[in-house]
């Protein structure tokens, strides 16, 4: 695996040095700057560019940080890391550009995963968060007319299942004994026939028709058809 060059932004000291020391920890990733805001992690960036960037808010909205970031660099993956879990807040963090986002209560092995998972180009939302994100988000779409999810072969169900509990591509491959490039072309057929663009819009879908009502871990079996 290629080394991820990190820069953590965190204006609490000591919270800063704990992550610091988390994601040094891991061999193949390197910390290259820590630094308390937004401006002084621009001014490493002249020099050094990271692979990804990690923003710590211990409680508040970060949005305008977010979107102070983003005049700047538009596409480097941005991971948040935050206490403030209300689903109207990370979605105005989505809509301004983050990759990612992290409760603070996440584990160590969480928050690795996630920087992996967004050094990738892929988006890293906690399962806890993204639950409470797409019934939010479900409730803004009463008015959207049903979908029809029969399009989709049994295979295809399966993932959208496993991508509405909030799994990267990595994990749903493990969990179905897949490769990840088999992952991407079940994800690239879903959203053709789902016609939809993202995983947030798939996973809305699952959850809009009714994929976790009732289901202790998040997810309705799949029928064989």
């Amino acid at each position: 695996m290629a080394e991820n060059r990190v820069v953590v932004i965190c204006p609490q000291r000591l919270i800063r040095e704990g992550l610091c020391l988390m994601l040094v920890d891991e061999e193949d990733m390197d910390v290259i700057a820590a630094v308390p805001d937004v401006n002084r992690a621009l001014a490493v960036m002249v020099h050094e560019r990271p692979d990804v960037v990690v923003l710590f808010s211990a409680a508040g909205n970060c949005l305008a940080a977010v979107q102070d970031f983003r005049l700047h660099w538009p596409s480097l993956p941005l991971l948040v890391v935050s206490g403030a879990v209300s689903p109207e807040i990370v979605q105005a963090l989505l809509q301004a550009g983050i990759s990612g986002y992290m409760p603070t209560d996440a584990s160590v092995d969480e928050l690795v995963r996630a920087v992996y998972s967004v050094g990738r180009g892929e988006r890293a939302i906690h399962p806890t968060i993204l639950l409470n994100l797409l019934t939010h988000l479900s409730a803004q779409e009463q008015a959207a007319g049903p979908v029809a999810l029969d399009a989709l072969s049994p295979r295809e169900r399966e993932v959208l299942s496993y991508l509405a509990r909030g799994l990267c591509d990595r994990d749903i491959a493990q969990e179905l004994f897949i490769s990840v490039r088999t992952v991407q072309t079940h994800l690239s057929h879903i959203y053709a026939k789902l016609g939809v663009h993202s995983r947030i819009e798939a996973a809305l879908i699952a959850v809009r028709e009714g994929w976790f009502a009732n289901q202790p871990a998040g997810l309705k079996p799949v029928e064989n058809q």
